[in-house]
């Protein structure tokens, strides 16, 4: 899904998704895992930066690829590890993992 978007979302969330399982491997996680939470962050970002409910806001402001990508992948870590979303699976934890 992501190679079909030409207009530098796909480089953001390549760059972070790398960072992303980095920072799972380092918390134990499993290559299979990081990969499942990973394919779930790219439908849930992609989702959102491109859902008819979100032209309007873009055309009211930008969204910050970083902010939507830790949404996303916060999002993804709950569904898949529950006992980590207040630990290295947080929305914090992740915006910090990817700058």
């Amino acid at each position: 899904m992501a190679e079909a978007h030409g207009d530098g979302h796909s480089i953001h969330f390549a760059h972070y998704a790398g960072k992303l399982e980095r920072h799972l491997s380092k918390n134990g996680i499993s290559c299979h895992d990081a990969d499942l939470i990973i394919e779930e962050s790219s439908v849930l970002y992609f989702g959102k930066l491109y859902s008819s409910e979100n032209k309007l806001s873009k055309l009211l402001r930008k969204h910050d690829p970083a902010e939507l990508f830790a949404e996303s992948a916060a999002k993804a870590i709950e569904r898949h590890l529950p006992e980590a979303k207040d630990t290295f699976g947080s929305f914090g934890e992740i915006a910090k993992c990817i700058k």
